[in-house]
């Protein structure tokens, strides 16, 4: 991994947002802190939007998706509780700045991530390859469908909004595995599910989130 150099600016405006989050009770482990001062978001956001990069709130970046503000990616990256060496599945790339935390934390490990747009997929890995990050492994197609040549997965993130998980992610998952979900209508509940030798069973359960939708076979809507 590339280290890039920040300039004063941005870094003075990370390091306020960093304090910000942890005062709103985000960003409570260290690895993931460490993570967003090694990535910071406004590589990962169109030029355009590179002053709004270090505000809590979601940015447009192209084809009608968004980059999840910091505080949703913290607490989505803390509840899945990666360890070095596992191997993770995330459905929708995006601009890659989840990814990239992921594939820090993952260290030793793998991170697949799948994104269904063709801009998006080139504009991540144009993101990603700035670090010169190895451990990922960019799939364009779609996500709701997983990546069963990888599998099974220790964790699995889907980064959009469903109404249900597809059963092939479940399938996709290994046992004692966590899944982390924005699920809902308009406004999703942000879950936390693990796959045990009975069944799923839900972990965590917070609401008031809002997601683009999950597009593809699985997906509130197609492709557009």
């Amino acid at each position: 991994m590339k280290r890039i150099k920040i300039e004063q600016k941005h870094l003075s405006a990370l390091n306020t947002l960093i304090a910000s989050l942890k005062n709103l009770g985000f960003l409570n482990r260290n690895d993931v802190e460490f993570a967003f001062k090694n990535f910071p978001r406004h590589e990962f956001v169109p030029t355009s939007e590179q002053n709004q990069a270090y505000v809590n709130r979601p940015l447009e970046i192209m084809k009608n998706q968004t980059i999840s503000q910091p505080g949703v990616v913290s607490r989505m990256t803390e509840w899945l509780d990666v360890k070095d060496g596992q191997c993770i599945l995330e459905v929708g790339t995006g601009s890659g700045w989840q990814t990239a935390i992921l594939s820090l934390l993952v260290g030793t490990g793998t991170v697949y991530s799948i994104e269904i747009h063709s801009e998006l997929f080139e504009f991540a890995k144009k993101n990603l390859e700035k670090f010169k990050i190895y451990n990922v492994n960019l799939i364009l197609g779609d996500g709701g469908e997983g990546y069963l040549q990888a599998s099974p997965y220790d964790r699995i993130i889907i980064n959009a909004a469903c109404n249900e998980v597809p059963l092939t992610l479940f399938e996709q998952l290994k046992e004692n595995g966590f899944l982390v979900a924005p699920m809902g209508p308009s406004s999703q509940s942000l879950v936390l599910l693990k796959k045990t030798a009975t069944g799923i069973t839900e972990i965590k359960n917070q609401s008031n989130y809002v997601f683009v939708p999950l597009l593809g076979k699985f997906g509130k809507k197609r492709i557009s």
